[in-house]
């Protein structure tokens, strides 16, 4: 763990959203503004359920030459489960992969806006549900 390499993350997604001077027309309509800053409002929003819900510290990873970053890494119960957040419907994984490629851990979590799903070692969290990521690997097990 490199103490110099953080991410700051906000308590509320509308808090950041004034802190980069949105407007929230532009949140709900979708405008081109929000497009580009949709990633960082997932990140911020998966970050907040964990964080402020379920008391989980939160670590991101970056290989080597920083050519895929993972979002967060989270230590649950002794064992790290690593979880990248997409905005969009047709995520790529390619940090994911790439992880999984280094560390082969038994299950790679993602969470965007897709159903509930098991794809391989891949188990796709609704952003809506992110606040129940701890007991979905429960019944990811199963």
């Amino acid at each position: 763990m490199n103490p110099n390499n953080f991410k700051v993350f906000t308590l509320d997604v509308g808090i950041l959203a004034a802190m980069a001077g949105i407007p929230p027309k532009s949140l709900v309509q979708g405008a081109h503004l929000f497009n580009e800053y949709k990633g960082a409002f997932v990140e911020n929003y998966v970050a907040q359920q964990l964080k402020s819900d379920k008391k989980i510290d939160l670590y991101y990873w970056t290989s080597k030459g920083k050519r895929a970053e993972l979002d967060f890494l989270c230590e649950i119960q002794g064992s790290i489960h690593p979880l990248e957040a997409k905005a969009d419907i047709s995520p790529k994984s390619k940090s994911l992969l790439s992880y999984d490629t280094q560390f082969n851990p038994p299950v790679l979590f993602r969470t965007t806006l897709l159903n509930l799903k098991k794809d391989g070692k891949i188990c796709n969290i609704p952003l809506y549900a992110v606040h129940n990521f701890p007991e979905i690997m429960d019944d990811y097990d199963r």
